[in-house]
């Protein structure tokens, strides 16, 4: 009887630990898509921000002007904490297609004619792991032609990461 009674107490406990595993490896997959989908809910409303956003008031638009300054604010500063991205930057038409390798990083020398604009790298924050979310976006600049400034267009992706802790068990 004492032999059957530990057999079932053994038993239920196996099965506890089994649930909880479970249970563990459902609880980090739950936090990691809470994460990704705070990073997608701050990725749609970054462009409407005062750091982003166009003078000319259109809806999803990036002035491009602000953010090649702000990627040397960014090197200067300690600016890359103030959003909870892993990594963010802009991808421009140019680059859709190309490998990593092949983009061209924007700097104050090349600008426009570059196809990256990158504000923070998961390097720059020294992130192992991320998992990314995009949206596109307007991605305008002033241009003088012919004795007038307009604003010049293209279409963009706006690019954050957002950090993958190791599952450690």
């Amino acid at each position: 009887m004492a032999f059957m009674l530990v057999a079932v107490v053994l038993f239920f406990t196996l099965v506890g630990v089994f649930v909880l595993s479970v249970y563990y490896k459902n609880l980090h997959r739950e936090a990691l898509n809470i994460a990704e989908s705070k990073t997608l809910t701050a990725l749609t409303s970054l462009a409407d921000s005062p750091e982003f956003y166009c003078h000319s008031m259109k809806p999803n638009c990036v002035d491009a002007d602000k953010v090649i300054g702000l990627i040397n604010a960014v090197n200067k500063t300690n600016y890359k904490n103030f959003w909870d991205f892993s990594s963010l930057k802009i991808i421009k038409a140019s680059g859709f297609g190309k490998s990593e390798e092949d983009m061209i990083e924007c700097n104050w020398q090349n600008y426009p004619d570059c196809d990256s604009l990158i504000i923070f790298s998961k390097e720059d924050k020294k992130i192992k792991y991320e998992r990314t979310v995009s949206s596109f976006i307007a991605l305008c600049r002033k241009e003088y032609e012919n004795g007038y400034t307009y604003e010049k267009c293209e279409i963009a992706k706006l690019i954050a990461g957002t950090e993958i802790k190791e599952n450690k068990k």
